[in-house]
């Protein structure tokens, strides 16, 4: 399989560099890249040292171009696809859909001490993670849960905390994509249509009958969460997250109607959803945590 580059951030050290979208890599410091390397093993090649020499190859059955002695940690700036992206190419969407299974990397500042986890039902479950560092924008989403750190199964915190603190530099996460989530669709044909929704704070506690939340498909006490029928907390509205500590039924109207006649939403179950808020108001700088638009 072929590893290559998926985006490089512009104006980085990378960039400047030579490296650009679409490379081939073919060997980094040395470290042949066989098509038996692994999307991981590339990874950790990317983020063993900060002097890397790198070949590429520009298109199948050019000349391999050598990019030498730079002092540059790939890791903030180049996204290396895998070999289903690489297939997706022509689609120019990276599919990480609710339920998927996605790895995450990063180095590892910036992974350590900047997650809070809650154990729920002998699972990890992500709900917040710290809003000031720049590496983790636009990777994760509360409700994501947490399957292995660098390959190991994790179940607990402190599982997930010694693997991090052990590891000398990549951190490799294994997610799955809010797997406990439903997301709607819904069209209006004009602004002053209702939605058909009754909403109290982030939770959804009725739909009208016939109503264009109700043709979408969208029933208000239709979540289960440890086997125990509940009601559903918002928490995207076009993709765009919902603070898990939202209490303002305003607020949540105010992002539902922002895209005029269409709207999507994502929900997850309301008892979920608190547990998930309740450990995270237990967090120090829980502020600094809490993932919103």
């Amino acid at each position: 399989y072929q590893r290559r580059v998926r985006a490089v951030q512009a104006g980085s050290v990378a960039s400047l560099s030579g490296l650009t979208g679409g490379l081939q890599i073919m060997s980094v410091n040395n470290i042949i890249f066989a098509p038996t390397t692994t999307h991981h093993d590339a990874i950790m090649a990317l983020t063993s040292s900060n002097l890397l020499n790198i070949s590429v190859k520009r298109k199948p059955g050019s000349a391999e171009q050598r990019i030498e002695g730079k002092e540059i940690t790939l890791e903030d700036d180049v996204e290396i696809m895998d070999d289903k992206e690489i297939k997706d190419m022509s689609y120019g969407v990276k599919k990480t859909d609710i339920g998927s299974t996605l790895s995450v990397y990063l180095q590892k500042r910036h992974a350590l001490n900047n997650f809070h986890l809650v154990e729920v039902s002998s699972s990890l479950w992500l709900s917040g993670w710290n809003q000031k560092e720049p590496a983790l924008t636009n990777k994760f989403h509360v409700g994501d849960q947490l399957l292995s750190v660098n390959g190991q199964p994790v179940t607990t915190v402190a599982e997930a905390n010694t693997i991090m603190e052990m590891t000398p530099s990549g951190v490799e996460l294994l997610l799955k994509r809010m797997p406990l989530a439903a997301e709607y669709k819904m069209h209006r044909e004009k602004e002053s249509e209702d939605w058909g929704m009754q909403i109290r704070q982030n939770r959804l506690v009725d739909v009208i009958h016939g109503g264009i939340a109700w043709t979408a498909g969208l029933q208000p006490f239709s979540a289960e969460f440890a086997e125990k029928a509940c009601s559903w907390a918002i928490t995207q509205v076009n993709r765009c997250p919902v603070s898990v500590l939202c209490r303002s039924t305003d607020v949540i109207w105010s992002k539902i109607n922002s895209g005029k006649t269409d709207v999507s939403i994502t929900l997850q179950p309301s008892e979920f959803v608190n547990l998930l808020s309740n450990s995270l108001l237990e967090h120090p700088h829980y502020e600094d945590f809490v993932a919103r638009s």
